[in-house]
């Protein structure tokens, strides 16, 4: 048995990827590989109100697909499950795109396993941007620096307990063109 317990540890920290963390600006880096969708696949227990991040992209966030009405495709960026659900069934985060030659921010979610998505505005390359999610009774209240307010519906009566978070994640249909770094900063609104 005593030669188990160390494995055992061993296993479940394989299991929780690391995350390299700048040292100078405490930035979480997320990359996505070229050919790649996700930027890790680890699960953090998510529980709070909210969140508010800081991001900031870099001149990796531009990019062209190889279809061109792939183009319009949402991006993930972070967010968490709600109602102790899978995330396609019920959550809430942002959505981010290159298009129409700016990059976009957008909120995101599912609510009763319906996508719903509405456009917040356009930010700049290399510039640090602070978004929040706020999580109210029947909806989500999206706000960003310089973005449009957005709400989006949230299930009425939601059950309690444990959901995830939700991480970096390219696509749509094709996979990331070329590396992609995005920069994070993360706070849970209790």
């Amino acid at each position: 048995m005593k030669k188990i317990l160390p494995l055992l540890a061993l296993v479940l920290l394989g299991c929780n990827e690391v995350i390299e963390i700048d040292p100078e600006t405490g930035f979480e880096i997320f990359t996505i590989n070229a050919g790649d969708h996700s930027a890790i696949m680890r699960t953090e227990t998510f529980e709070g109100n909210g969140i508010q991040i800081t991001a900031l992209f870099d001149e990796t966030a531009q990019y062209t697909l190889q279809q061109a009405s792939n183009q319009a495709d949402i991006n993930k960026l972070v967010g968490f499950s709600d109602c102790t659900q899978h995330h396609q069934s019920e959550s809430a985060r942002f959505g981010w795109r290159w298009y129409e030659d700016e990059l976009q921010i957008l909120a995101y979610s599912y609510n009763e396993g319906n996508l719903n998505y509405k456009l917040m505005g356009a930010v700049a390359i290399n510039q640090e941007i602070n978004l929040t999610i706020n999580i109210e009774s029947e909806q989500y209240l999206f706000m960003g620096d310089g973005l449009e307010t957005v709400t989006l519906p949230r299930t009425i009566n939601c059950e309690s307990g444990e959901n995830y978070w939700l991480w970096p994640y390219f696509g749509g249909d094709e996979p990331a063109p070329h590396t992609i770094e995005v920069r994070l900063k993360r706070t849970v609104l209790e």
